[in-house]
């Protein structure tokens, strides 16, 4: 079975930043102890998506990938190093899926596919796309194994299209051309299966992705409201505000770091 789907492109997972060059010495600085904060909300971030099964992860996990040089140990063997760093993440990832619903039947077997792959890996390059493949699997099959949920195939299609373009303005006669819909059916039977209309799903989905930025970096809400695809900053407050019932700042006071 392939563990790619070729609908998504996957950017990357920079394992060569995790490898240290030979003879490099490293040392603690503040600015660096500070920056491991930064490091561990943007790992909790990457999980956190794995165990949701977020099919829109390639922005969060770039940021995660420019984050930081990797881990600070020195070795005589990169190859080595870099599979030990993959081994760990399939860990951390194969865990996470079975937290967010994944069977552990699969989830097991499907670790153990990777784990053996990395060390039957041969160059740094291959890993890297290892890596991302892993990944990107795991996600995919969470995602599908909760995706279940009694909706019809056009709605669980627009779900899709919605949650991989919550960085874009999205619109219900968009929505009804790929169902084939007029925008009225389309409109009626989408609250029919998920209880909500189709603008309120698509702002909890924007709202949703909001949180995790807000508790995974430090863009400025200002930034996040463009990204977001949100007319104006006070749009996107009074938005977030009437979903969680606290201001973008506020929510990211409880939960950063």
């Amino acid at each position: 079975m392939d563990t790619l789907d070729s609908h998504v492109q996957v950017d990357y997972i920079t394992l060569e930043k995790a490898i240290p060059k030979a003879g490099q010495s490293y040392k603690i600085s503040p600015r660096e102890g500070h920056d491991r904060n930064k490091v561990y909300s943007a790992e909790k971030a990457l999980l956190a998506m794995v165990r949701e099964g977020d099919i829109n992860y390639h922005d969060v996990l770039n940021y995660s990938a420019g984050l930081s040089p990797g881990v600070p140990v020195k070795g005589r063997d990169p190859l080595r190093q870099a599979k030990t760093n993959l081994i760990v993440f399939s860990t951390l990832v194969c865990r996470a899926a079975m937290e967010g619903g994944l069977s552990p039947e699969i989830a097991y077997p499907l670790g153990d596919h990777y784990i053996q792959a990395a060390e039957d890996s041969r160059d740094i390059g291959e890993l890297e796309s290892l890596a991302a493949a892993m990944y990107h699997d795991f996600i995919f099959r969470v995602h599908h194994a909760n995706a279940d949920k009694g909706y019809s195939y056009a709605i669980q299609k627009c779900c899709d299209y919605i949650e991989l373009s919550v960085d874009r303005k999205i619109h219900i006669k968009d929505l009804a051309i790929l169902c084939g819909y007029s925008e009225y059916y389309l409109s009626e039977k989408f609250k029919s299966e998920t209880g909500v209309s189709i603008n309120t799903y698509i702002k909890r989905k924007k709202i949703d992705r909001a949180k995790l930025i807000l508790k995974s970096t430090e863009y400025p809400v200002s930034g996040i409201a463009e990204h977001l695809a949100f007319n104006t900053t006070n749009y996107f407050i009074q938005c977030f505000k009437e979903e969680t019932g606290v201001t973008p700042a506020q929510y990211r006071k409880q939960h950063h770091g």
